[in-house]
């Protein structure tokens, strides 16, 4: 979080902490001076405020007040002209970022993940319904709270179905070949995205690997995904499956709609959760100590990844 000075008020709103900050917004915590309830706040830095972060700040204003889902953070309030910079009111979704979550030390048991991902498609499936694309599904942009409720916010690159946008934008690790390349876009797009999110969440890495922006747009428009397999060997096929054809770069061979998305992640998602057959033992380490782990598992049936914890691997064990 980079904030420097934290303001005490923001129009009719009394701030009462930080919780978040990005590359043109920092967000807080507050409540409005006529009411009791939290809220989140918004605020668009000055040196942000070309005109198109203004169309952008009113996209989100405008979407947010017009969806109404519980996996959707919904947005109550909005001044474009407040001196101190523009902002939005938005429901206090009370949890955490999965940006926080989205590394190969942090990662969630594999059953939250499959939580995650049908609350996400769900809401997604909404906005498709709107007539809206997303264009920025990012482990960052999805806050999931101690219940387990996942919300996704952040509409403001959001486009309506069909639509070129005047600019591209989304974050390129969970970007689709087509809105890269500014072409119209559907709800495949963002199809797309939730699968590379789905795919960061159980492997703490990205779909292709690159040095610099530059060789992930060669990797997005002409290398197939890496293999999931490198990272999670013990995952079944059938959520591979689903994560394959989630990703292909033709959108063609894409799912061609959330309902048919959602259908088959579920029946992979109710076979995992049928299992006995722990898939978290491997979660968070390196391939050679996942063959370690497998050739004990193998040969004990009592073998729990409770006795093998990363401060009681020996260091020939690997990362």
């Amino acid at each position: 979080m980079s904030l420097t000075v934290i303001p005490v008020r923001i129009g009719k709103y009394s701030i009462i902490r930080p919780i978040g900050s990005g590359a043109t917004s920092d967000v807080y915590l507050a409540m409005k001076d006529d009411a009791f309830s939290t809220v989140a706040i918004k605020q668009f830095r000055n040196i942000s405020q070309s005109e198109w972060h203004k169309k952008m700040f009113l996209t989100e204003v405008e979407l947010g007040k017009k969806m109404h889902h519980k996996n959707i953070v919904h947005v109550l309030d909005a001044d474009l002209n407040e001196k101190s910079g523009a902002y939005l009111v938005m429901e206090f979704a009370n949890g955490v970022s999965l940006d926080r979550h989205e590394h190969s030390d942090t990662l969630l048991p594999i059953k939250s993940v499959l939580s995650v991902i049908e609350q996400i498609a769900n809401a997604l499936r909404y906005a498709t319904e709107l007539g809206i694309v997303h264009r920025d599904v990012k482990p960052a942009n999805i806050i999931l709270a101690s219940n387990g409720t996942a919300k996704l916010t952040d509409f403001g690159c959001a486009v309506p179905s069909q639509e070129l946008g005047s600019v591209v934008a989304g974050s390129l690790a969970y970007m689709s070949p087509e809105q890269l390349e500014g072409q119209p876009l559907d709800q495949r797009a963002d199809i797309y995205a939730l699968g590379a999110v789905l795919y960061r969440l159980l492997t703490g890495k990205n779909t292709f690997e690159a040095q610099d922006n530059f060789d992930a747009r060669i990797a997005i428009l002409n290398f197939p995904i890496t293999p999931i397999a490198t990272y999670r060997q013990e995952l079944p096929r059938e959520l591979i499956a689903v994560i394959e054809r989630a990703m292909q770069k033709n959108i063609a061979q894409r799912y061609p709609n959330w309902d048919e998305f959602i259908l088959e992640f579920g029946e992979a998602a109710h076979l995992i959760r049928m299992s006995e057959y722990d898939l978290d033992m491997y979660r968070g380490f390196s391939i050679p100590t996942q063959a370690v782990l497998s050739n004990y598992a193998a040969s004990d049936r009592e073998f729990s990844r409770s006795g093998f914890s990363r401060s009681t691997m020996p260091d020939s064990f690997g990362a």
